[in-house]
């Protein structure tokens, strides 16, 4: 991959995903060189190959380069817990240019850097890199039969995910389908594959990159009637930005329970696959299904939360946890991903912190 790639912090190691796979990205696992060896995982986009990658047999002609570089410039603008986290990324045509960053940004600076790119990289020959936090794609790991509540989990990562980019950053994901979700060790869902992201709004967009590549990029079974009818006015002017990503969940869930749908979400589902967009619902008021509801999901929310409760609630929350592991409400990998690495960092910053040491020799005397 060029000698430039060896200034990222990482290793990039065995590939266990072939670009055909992956729109045109190859996986990797590699692993931190700062002595830690912390796993991740690295896609690889060789720029040459995805110039002659179609992105979909269909439309032969329409080749993988761009979208790729539409998703390597997105990606690292997006933090967000149901994102899959960008922790480096290089293109080894431009190994100086220093990584963009931020929550979203306006549609005049994402079309310039777009275009930018697009400039700079249309007869590259280089790599476009990105290191992300360890991860599978989404199929390998519903093959793994996820428990009900894992997959109810899963869901709800996906929702507060899509939730976030419609609510927070104007934004649409436009490719929503099971090629676009990875999931993490500890069996988080994770938002991937940018390369159609846009605004849409009132007499806004989506844009003329989404307009280009929407009907290569997407499974069809996943792109909603106006879509599929090439209407991208009745997307600006319909059912917010919300409106295209709720069809392609509607048609996710489906999927996801393999076509055995709980029956609280049968309503919710056919809704949002409604031919009116503008009668398509918003995501977030689908997390107040029963679905959602389980001992599972009330243990995710509040391991999320943790760093912001006060010590009261992280001292029940240990102190519950034995039992919580004793009835077998927390699978293997979430105990080892997820709770180990917090009870970690507890005790870290304990440790580092005068003050808190202070106030437990305090309650120590006290009971003494």
């Amino acid at each position: 991959m060029g000698n430039s790639a060896s200034q990222l912090p990482y290793s990039i190691d065995n590939q266990v995903g072939t670009p055909q796979d992956h729109s045109g990205w190859a996986l990797h696992n590699g692993k931190s060189t700062d002595g830690n060896a912390t796993p991740v995982t690295v896609f690889v986009g060789k720029k040459p190959l995805l110039a002659k990658h179609p992105m979909a047999p269909r439309f032969p002609t329409k080749m993988a380069l761009l979208p790729a570089l539409h998703h390597y410039n997105q990606c690292r603008k997006l933090r967000h817990p149901h994102i899959l986290k960008v922790l480096a990324t290089l293109d080894t045509d431009n190994p100086t240019a220093a990584a963009e960053s931020g929550p979203g940004s306006s549609s005049a600076s994402s079309s310039s850097s777009a275009a930018a790119l697009e400039a700079s990289n249309k007869a590259a020959s280089g790599d476009l890199i990105i290191v992300t936090e360890p991860c599978i794609p989404l199929d390998q790991w519903l093959n793994s039969n996820p428990s009900h509540e894992q997959l109810a989990w899963g869901l709800e990562c996906i929702i507060q995910g899509l939730h976030f980019l419609h609510a927070s950053a104007s934004l649409s994901h436009g490719n929503l389908h099971p090629g676009s979700l990875y999931v993490t060790p500890s069996g988080d869902v994770k938002l991937w594959n940018f390369c159609l992201m846009t605004q849409v709004g009132p007499n806004l967009g989506p844009s003329n990159h989404f307009i280009e590549w929407e009907q290569s990029s997407t499974p069809e079974s996943y792109r909603s009637p106006e879509r599929v009818q090439l209407n991208y006015t009745g997307i600006s002017n319909g059912g917010g930005v919300h409106a295209i990503d709720s069809y392609s969940l509607g048609v996710l869930i489906d999927y996801w329970f393999k076509g055995q749908i709980p029956a609280v979400l049968i309503k919710a589902v056919q809704r949002l696959q409604t031919p009116n967009i503008k009668m398509r619902p918003r995501l977030q008021p689908l997390l107040q299904c029963p679905v959602f509801n389980t001992p599972l999901q009330k243990l995710q929310k509040q391991f999320e939360e943790i760093t912001i409760q006060p010590i009261e609630h992280k001292v029940e929350l240990w102190g519950n946890l034995g039992l919580s592991m004793q009835a077998e409400l927390i699978p293997q990998d979430l105990a080892t991903y997820k709770v180990l690495p917090l009870i970690q960092a507890g005790i870290q910053t304990t440790c580092s912190n005068e003050t808190l040491i202070s106030q437990d020799l305090y309650r120590r005397e006290g009971t003494s």
